[in-house]
């Protein structure tokens, strides 16, 4: 894995999250959006996909629900991996994002060190099945 991008509209979240991609892999090049519109404009004319995207729920302009349906209609975009990283733990939102495409759902955590072992995880993840996967 050489390359992810995070949509997530807070900029804290944002930094917590790449201080722990970076402490794991410092060779690991993390691109973010702030929100689903963004995300979508920015892959349609990038010449280097990501491996795989985190993707929160909640945000302005097209929340992660939205993103999800859309870019499941793009050829050259649907089989990107997408794990949803947001503060929900909702069950609903489990079921609907999974119905929706997405590989995992993970809340985030507000310990440093939760994060890290979590993401850790989720990097060593083989997404070329068609599997949901449990994070613990």
């Amino acid at each position: 894995m050489n390359k992810i991008f995070l949509i997530d509209d807070d900029e804290d979240d944002q930094l917590f999250f790449r201080d722990a991609i970076e402490s794991i892999n410092p060779l690991l090049k993390c691109d973010t959006a702030t929100n689903g519109k963004m995300a979508l404009d920015k892959l349609k004319v990038s010449t280097s996909l990501p491996d795989l995207i985190f993707l929160d729920l909640n945000m302005p302009v097209m929340n992660g629900f939205e993103f999800l349906i859309q870019i499941k209609k793009e050829n050259h975009l649907n089989k990107i991996p997408i794990g949803i990283f947001t503060t929900s733990n909702n069950l609903r939102d489990k079921e609907l994002t999974n119905e929706f495409g997405a590989k995992f759902f993970l809340t985030k955590p507000n310990d440093f060190q939760v994060l890290r072992k979590k993401l850790q995880q989720i990097l060593s993840e083989d997404f070329s099945t068609e599997e949901y996967i449990s994070i613990t």
